[in-house]
């Protein structure tokens, strides 16, 4: 490669990522000039290098998004992360950047849907539980941590939160069946179009996908991640019903709740 001056070191990678990252090599630009001569051809040489990068980048995608790559299919499934790619090119070192934009995007570019449970929203929705996933995988969580009691209910100072790593969501689909076939190396289901609250959770270093009923899920959602006293969410989520109820079925729960990793002391 040419020497450069160091004021245009940031110009050349900018020209390189560019060129790896476009979709076809009559968009390179004038990369291909910055390489060092060589038998090879410059756009030969950009062309290989430009494969070998979008296949990892594929690979990667395919990896943090497992369940919709077997949904979709693996050829689907990559006409649509090329897609991402060239909209979206990566712009951080790390991989786990990479898939962050994709849900928002599948949901972008979906098309017009008829409301709740349309098959069109489907990828985006999966897309969005999946990423949650793998970012319960990676962010601090209840490991190490000394668990709350397990009356705390019962007190009424005590306070409760939700780790980083739990994630209460809302979907149009009951993904459930799909995820357990995927891991387990199965044919996958086809989801069921039927609302469902879940929450991604991590306990004892493994993800799990949790189902909700509407009280526990909204208690979960009145505790959050910055914290809250437990009785006055159990009293947020009961929303008009009977709070001593819904206080009654969290007090049975939360030993397994603590247990599974999606509430900690706050």
């Amino acid at each position: 490669m040419p020497d450069l001056p160091t004021s245009n070191l940031a110009s050349l990678q900018t020209a390189l990522h560019q060129a790896v990252t476009a979709p076809r090599p009559e968009t390179w630009g004038p990369a291909g000039a910055l390489l060092a001569p060589s038998p090879m051809s410059p756009e030969r040489r950009l062309s290989l290098y430009a494969r070998g990068y979008r296949a990892r980048l594929l690979d990667s995608l395919r990896h943090e998004y497992p369940a919709l790559c077997a949904l979709m299919g693996p050829t689907v499934f990559d006409l649509f992360a090329e897609g991402y790619i060239a909209t979206c090119p990566p712009s951080s070192p790390s991989l786990h950047e990479l898939g962050a934009r994709f849900p928002a995007w599948l949901e972008e570019t979906q098309p017009p849907t008829d409301g709740p449970g349309a098959d069109e929203a489907m990828p985006a929705q999966l897309a969005r539980l999946e990423r949650a996933w793998s970012g319960a995988l990676r962010a601090q969580g209840p490991e190490g941590l000394t668990p709350p009691p397990a009356d705390l209910l019962l007190q009424p100072a005590g306070r409760l939160r939700l780790p980083q790593t739990t994630v209460p969501m809302r979907l149009d689909f009951d993904f459930a069946p799909l995820l357990a076939a995927v891991a387990d190396g199965d044919p996958p289901p086809t989801p069921q179009p039927r609302p469902t609250l879940v929450a991604v959770a991590r306990g004892d270093w493994r993800v799990r996908l949790h189902t909700l009923g509407p009280g526990r899920f909204a208690w979960l959602q009145a505790l959050g991640h910055d914290g809250a006293s437990a009785q006055a969410a159990a009293a947020t989520a009961a929303r008009g019903e009977d709070p001593g109820r819904l206080l009654a079925d969290l007090i049975l729960w939360l030993p397994l709740a603590i247990q599974a990793g999606l509430v900690i002391a706050d």
